[in-house]
């Protein structure tokens, strides 16, 4: 390869301000998309192993929210 001819020298190509840019840019759209990612992540409720059991078993569930339609179970007998 040494008996190429370049259309260039290699020892005078260097990284230009174009390249910082893209680069800079790269770090900031990754920053914000990492902050986007912990705020959906932490609107995720995630149950406890405990509630888990519970649930299996037959135990206690989870909370009631409002709006929920009562289950059979939570009606008084002859509703």
């Amino acid at each position: 390869m040494t008996g190429m001819v370049l259309a260039y020298e290699p020892e005078n190509i260097k990284p230009g301000w174009v390249a910082l840019v893209v680069v800079l840019a790269l770090a900031v759209a990754t920053y914000f998309l990492w902050r986007s990612m912990n705020k959906q992540l932490d609107k995720i409720d995630v149950p406890t192993q405990q509630e888990i059991r519970d649930a299996e078993s037959g135990g206690p569930s989870y909370p009631r929210q409002e709006g929920d339609r009562p289950r059979e179970e939570d009606l008084p007998p002859g509703s």
